[in-house]
């Protein structure tokens, strides 16, 4: 890859929520700072040197990198990672992000996760970019009580039980339209053991770094097939629709922001991994034929049916399957290569047992 202009990135956060600023470190000439055992001592030592070169150690745990672009033009760039003997990783190139509101979003690459053992990152891109770091809770165990929501018969954890924060002002306002499809993606990064502290480092990462106010994503799914609450702007208990499921009413959906002006009406459904060479767990792919067909039933949308998508603002159409992956809507290799074949799997599935108790215009699709 080639990058013509260097920016080495100088921001980091420590948890959810706080960034603060990094000073741009680099090795002690004839010396190896992270041979001391204490990365505190190593920090101190490297603080004040300005060697133009750019290995940063943030000021808190290393979970997930995020990085920032100056402008839609400059997304390109790389990054490594260092390590307590000395070594450093080779250069792994920055995935642009595909998901978004439709009103747009900052330019910016996919979520890095930090090799295990790594304490110090290097990003390589063009000059004005940022880069901020999420504790994904390693190494920092936490006794989370995860209670559950209801979702048309399904247990979904609650926003305020994996630690969705407050964002200013609420900068993403709900707007609501009634349900015409499902897209299934991946988040396209590794979650750390601690599951709950990955799902906050991708809020924090969409709703402040990226300024879109909330999570993209309606759903998420971890590993081990339990379902969290993604956007909000619905009432409490009640995920992913303007007001609970009534028998022959499909409410409508709160507009979300993963398949950029394709979102209304749009239920975004993210599976935490990155399934480019692997596939998901059985435990992720059960509970996302769950959702599939609990939301279908709930809506009225056939999970094996074709539709003719109609954004109700604007009126463009687009010929789709009802469920589709990411990749069905143009310009991503989301969910990930070894995921994406599942996908009629996931319909063929959803679909027995589909048994709709409300009327979807979705259903009346071609």
């Amino acid at each position: 890859m080639s990058v013509t202009r260097r920016g080495f990135l100088t921001a980091a956060s420590v948890g959810v929520g706080a960034a603060v600023a990094s000073s741009v470190r680099g090795p002690v000439a004839g010396a190896d700072p992270f041979s001391t055992g204490s990365l505190g001592v190593a920090q101190d030592l490297m603080q004040s040197i300005s060697t133009g070169s750019g290995m940063i150690q943030p000021n808190g745990p290393l979970g997930f990198v995020g990085v920032t672009f100056p402008s839609p033009e400059d997304i390109a760039g790389r990054i490594r990672f260092a390590f307590p003997d000395g070594s450093v990783g080779d250069w792994l190139p920055l995935e642009a992000m595909d998901s978004a509101p439709d009103a747009g979003s900052t330019p910016a690459a996919e979520l890095v996760a930090a090799p295990e053992g790594a304490v110090g990152y290097e990003v390589d891109a063009p000059a004005g970019s940022e880069a901020t770091v999420f504790d994904d809770g390693r190494g920092t165990p936490r006794n989370y009580s995860l209670g559950s929501i209801g979702l048309a018969g399904l247990p979904v954890i609650p926003r305020a039980a994996w630690g969705a924060g407050d964002v200013s002002g609420f900068r993403w306002a709900p707007t609501y339209f009634p349900a015409q499809s499902i897209t299934i993606h991946h988040t396209a990064v590794v979650p750390g053991p601690d599951r709950a502290a990955s799902v906050r480092a991708i809020y924090n990462y969409h709703a402040n770094t990226l300024g879109w106010g909330d999570v993209g994503y309606h759903l998420l799914i971890d590993p081990e097939g339990r379902i969290y609450q993604g956007r909000g702007g619905t009432p409490v208990g009640n995920p992913v629709f303007q007001f609970p499921p009534v028998a022959g009413i499909a409410p409508p959906v709160v507009t979300a922001g993963h398949v950029g002006g394709f979102n209304n009406g749009n239920i975004g459904i993210s599976l935490l991994g990155d399934f480019t060479g692997a596939p998901p767990t059985a435990a992720a792919v059960g509970a996302t034929i769950d959702c599939v067909r609990a939301l279908c039933n709930a809506t009225g949308i056939n999970p094996r049916a074709g539709i003719t998508y109609r954004n109700p603002q604007g009126g463009a159409t687009r010929p789709m399957m009802a469920v589709s992956g990411h990749r069905d809507w143009g310009g991503t290799a989301c969910p990930g290569n070894s995921f994406y074949p599942q996908m009629q799997f996931i319909r063929d599935h959803a679909a027995n047992g589909w048994t709709p108790t409300a009327i979807s215009s979705a259903a009346f699709g071609s």
